[in-house]
């Protein structure tokens, strides 16, 4: 009764008063603090060097929310703290607990640390099946160390993935949770439910997963949880932009009192109300003081574009005409999120004004609300993952005299260091294809999403192919692929770009499918009509982009637009493509399910991209043509109407290709 009085209340006020005092459905005012955070993603350590050095990091974190929890624990607020997913991601920092030991007795450092943090809930975001189902089910059992960690998605099933359906079984992952929490105006029930992006299997690799409608789901949970009598509800979503959540609001039932975002890293620096000055008492910790932002590393206001109001009121509202809040934070562990729900008398929900995100800073730039590094991190996960790292980053595998470059450009078009990592990719695979009697790829894709990191110029170090190419995806080559299936790929690779007059071609958004190639060349038509699929790869509408396709031997694949008839080849890419991934060979759209044709080649992307830094032989890399800072020529587009061809040949290559110096990549006969 509580939770319907309490989003009916403003309606009914006036009939109520007018029938004297509600007796029983009165109660006393209290206040639930929630402590949030997002985007973890294995970035354990502070945000970088110099005077970045000062700010963010696990450790520091962990003792940030520890004295919040304390503090308004005493204050008689009912504490939660709740994570909204993405809790690592592939790198050096996450290789170090890949490489702890044998599958299924590994320590996952992330994981020990959450379990030291003592999350109520985590939902489950996408990087979580970066590395398959195993490893996330490992990584859940390792949450368990310290303190019980709840993990939630109610849009997720696993009963065909048995690893994940055990945590189920246990209790360990659930849909929602109940949690009861001790107020001044005694115990109160605040239901969390967690949900993960419907784009889940085109953007990991969930396996066996079945995802299902988030709002479906969700609106199942809010019936449950209201059952079971919540006083309070909170969503923790990751879909990736709070754009999603706004639109994600229209079809909730009511019940949702406050959201939690993931996967957008947006930062919310803008404050909805001011803030009292009484709560900044010298007995506060620093996550109730106003200390401003981190002035490092685009983790400020003016770096970020994606700048909201705390909380973000939703501009849609629920079925039953309610907005509902919305917080969220930025990656790492550059802030705590917290965020205080003050219940009236009368039931009805709203935002406490001393609400706020804050920065994760040491005492040596904030003597008064800066902390310290919390020992059980610093000797639990801190130390056994520098030790890891320093033996990577100590280890030269190559030079450079030019910066290997992925932003801007990797996922919009061509870049060098792209096309190191393609040619690196296709020498591997033909070498592996020789020895494991695969044929011999003719061409190369890569998604420019899996593009993670530059490279500097000078010494080229191990820990670097870490940051570039982290998955741990496998070389795979599809045999015998049409070309008029390769058309629809490229088509794809190219479906999210679309046009800024000053600078050529942008991506839509952060989509990673822009394809870096090898092998071959081709050209497309920015002003085209593009591709569109549906979230389970459908055709909305055909793409026409695509113009042309050349094998690097002069064998035209794509002319005119058209598909060459009678021709096929073999394409060296990742597993995470061949399963779906950034919606390659998705059989929905293609001629025919190409899960017969792939033969996988035992090689991890960071191992290619190794081999093939090594390769030169610690000869400078960026004086060969093909990775110096000028267009290779391997991707071009046709302009703008207008547009002068000097202009577009230093946009996109299409107007003045390159000659290529002999290399390492041999054309196919």
């Amino acid at each position: 009764m509580r939770g319907m009085l309490r989003r009916f209340w403003p309606a009914m006020t006036g009939g109520l008063l007018a029938l004297g005092p509600v007796g029983a459905w009165a109660q006393s005012p209290y206040k639930v603090t929630i402590m949030h955070h997002n985007d973890a993603e294995s970035k354990v350590f502070n945000l970088g060097s110099g005077a970045a050095a000062n700010y963010g990091g696990m450790g520091r974190f962990k003792t940030l929310l520890d004295q919040t929890r304390n503090y308004y624990q005493a204050q008689g607020h009912g504490v939660l703290a709740i994570s909204a997913g993405d809790s690592f991601l592939a790198g050096a920092n996450f290789q170090a607990s890949m490489d702890s030991g044998a599958a299924g007795s590994r320590t996952f450092y992330d994981a020990v640390g959450m379990s030291l943090i003592g999350y109520d809930a985590v939902t489950i975001g996408n990087h979580e099946f970066d590395f398959g189902t195993g490893v996330l089910a490992e990584f859940i059992t390792d949450a368990q160390t310290h303190n019980a960690t709840t993990f939630l998605s109610a849009n997720l099933d696993f009963t065909a993935e048995a690893g994940l359906q055990s945590h189920v079984n246990a209790g360990r992952i659930a849909k929602s949770v109940l949690k009861t929490v001790a107020t001044s105006a005694g115990n109160k029930k605040v239901g969390i439910i967690g949900a993960t992006t419907e784009t889940l299997p085109y953007v990991s690799s969930p396996g066996a997963t079945v995802v299902g409608s988030v709002a479906t789901a969700v609106n199942s949970e809010i019936a449950s949880l209201q059952s079971q009598g919540a006083d309070l509800i909170v969503l923790s979503s990751h879909l990736q932009g709070l754009a999603n959540e706004q639109a994600l609001v229209s079809q909730l039932n009511p019940g949702i009192d406050l959201i939690i975002a993931g996967g957008g890293d947006e930062l919310m620096a803008g404050l909805s109300n001011p803030k009292p000055t009484d709560v900044y008492t010298s007995s506060a910790p620093g996550s109730v003081a106003n200390t401003g932002l981190v002035p490092v590393n685009g983790y400020n206001s003016t770096a970020a574009p994606n700048q909201a109001l705390y909380p973000l009121q939703s501009t849609a509202t629920d079925l039953g005409g309610n907005s509902i809040p919305i917080v969220t934070s930025r990656d790492g562990y550059s802030y705590l999120g917290r965020v205080t729900l003050d219940v009236s008398a009368a039931g009805a929900v709203t935002i406490d004004p001393s609400s706020n995100p804050q920065r994760v800073a040491s005492t040596s730039v904030d003597a008064l609300y800066g902390v310290v590094v919390d020992s059980a991190i610093q000797s639990q996960v801190l130390d056994p993952i520098t030790s890891y790292v320093s033996g990577l980053a100590s280890t030269i595998i190559g030079q450079t005299s030019v910066e290997l470059v992925r932003n801007p450009g990797v996922r919009f078009k061509e870049t060098n260091l792209g096309n190191l990592v393609a040619d690196s990719f296709l020498e591997q695979s033909r070498q592996l294809a020789q020895a494991q009697g695969v044929q011999r790829p003719h061409l190369a894709l890569v998604n420019g999403g899996g593009i993670r990191d530059f490279i500097a110029a000078g010494a080229i170090s191990k820990l670097d192919t870490f940051d570039v190419s982290p998955f741990g995806n496998l070389l795979t080559v599809v045999e015998d692929v049409t070309t008029a299936d390769l058309k629809l790929l490229l088509e794809n690779a190219v479906s999210k770009v679309t046009d800024t007059p000053a600078d050529g071609p942008t991506p839509t958004g952060t989509d990673g499918r822009f394809a870096q190639v090898s092998g071959f060349t081709f050209t497309y038509d920015l002003f085209a009509q593009p591709l569109q699929l549906t979230s389970t790869g459908s055709v909305i509408q055909q793409g026409r982009r695509i113009r042309s396709a050349k094998l690097d031997d002069g064998t035209f694949l794509i002319r005119d637009g058209r598909p060459v008839a009678g021709l096929t080849v073999d394409i060296a890419t990742l597993n995470f493509l061949t399963t779906g991934g950034d919606q390659y060979f998705d059989p929905d759209y293609l001629s025919q399910d190409y899960f017969l044709n792939t033969r996988l080649l035992g090689m991890s992307d960071q191992q290619a991209l190794e081999a093939g830094i090594r390769s030169f032989n610690n000869s400078d890399i960026g004086s060969d043509s093909r990775y110096d800072l000028q267009s290779d020529g391997r991707i071009g587009f046709v302009p703008e109407p207008g547009v002068t061809p000097l202009l577009v040949a230093g946009c996109a290559g299409l107007w003045f290709v390159r000659r290529r110096s002999p290399g390492r990549t041999s054309a196919v006969s």
